[in-house]
């Protein structure tokens, strides 16, 4: 059900970002008497940018990055740091093949200064019999310490190669969504110019207005996790790996004013010390669930903190679920 509903908001996503656009326009659609030409060539331009832009980010994504992972663990089965971590958790997935299981894993291991840590982390078995991802195993993992690498993080058995069908069946993908948005703009400008050129073009025109809501829907979205998490995930990600993990005082926990979903933004005050007994204070904000208010009455809670940068901190529950 979780895989059902992942693509069933993109869908509703995306007919917000598309089709939408399209009905408003083309049942509200005015003349052309009081449109200035000179703006609707910026908004010509800005259209063809940003369409540029998207069709590049998804060439860039669908057709480059396969390859860009397959180079990077290539890379860290050769320079990736080794370490050792236990399975706290496993689950059996999908049947891939009839002798290949997904599996999802909980991992326990030690960060890069000793802290415990957990990883969550799926990958296929192809040998499932062997029983090697089973609860209580050891395995190696190896980590890129620049932790800037997509994965960053693989098991030292990792096989990684690119199927060529798969590949030919994105790029045609990709060709049928480039050629359909230069014929968007051939159909429009046949249907709506009337001898005017471009003068149809506005702001609410779909040729504008579905690319600026792909865009801002991207960016709303990343926002949105970390506001929930609690900090931006690349920085949450580096915590994570080169923090220490101590118990903090909550000084204060009040309320932003801040609300997404109907749950609020808390802002936390916190007092700590360092392994040498020198204290500190910091603070963070994060969306707290109405189900979770309760950890802001709470007097403590772990945290992990960079030694070099005592101001970083994050909660130790948020780089837990952090995948």
């Amino acid at each position: 059900m979780k895989g059902f509903w992942s693509y069933f908001w993109i869908v509703y996503m995306l007919f917000f970002a598309i089709p939408f656009p399209m009905l408003i326009y083309y049942n509200t659609r005015e003349g052309l008497s009081d449109t200035n030409p000179y703006l609707a060539i910026t908004w010509l331009s800005l259209s063809v940018v940003l369409w540029a832009i998207l069709v590049l980010r998804w060439f860039r994504n669908w057709i480059l990055l396969p390859f860009k992972m397959k180079r990077n663990i290539d890379y860290l089965l050769r320079e990736g740091e080794k370490r050792e971590a236990r399975v706290v958790d496993s689950k059996d997935g999908k049947q891939v093949k009839t002798d290949m299981v997904s599996k999802q894993m909980t991992l326990s291991l030690r960060n890069f200064v000793g802290t415990e840590i957990t990883e969550k982390m799926e990958l296929v078995d192809s040998r499932p019999g062997e029983m090697r991802y089973e609860k209580g195993r050891i395995i190696h993992l190896l980590i890129d310490k620049t932790l800037k690498l997509r994965p960053y993080l693989i098991v030292d058995t990792t096989q990684a190669d690119v199927k060529a069908g798969r590949m030919l069946l994105m790029l045609l993908l990709w060709l049928g969504l480039a050629g359909a948005i230069v014929g968007y703009y051939y159909f429009s400008y046949s249907l709506e110019s009337d001898g005017y050129g471009w003068r149809f073009m506005k702001i609410y025109h779909p040729l504008v207005l579905c690319p600026l809501i792909l865009f801002s829907g991207g960016y709303g979205l990343g926002l949105l996790l970390s506001l929930f998490s609690g900090g931006d995930p690349d920085t949450l990600l580096h915590i994570k790996y080169f923090g220490v993990q101590t118990m903090a005082e909550v000084v204060s926990a009040t309320q932003t004013g801040t609300y997404i979903n109907e749950q609020p933004q808390v802002k936390f005050e916190l007092r700590y010390q360092d392994g040498y007994g020198k204290t500190y204070t910091a603070t963070l904000k994060k969306i707290v669930s109405l189900i979770d208010l309760g950890m802001v009455r709470q007097e403590a809670v772990s945290i992990f903190y960079l030694k070099d940068k005592p101001s970083e901190v994050a909660f130790a529950e948020d780089l837990a679920d952090l995948n």
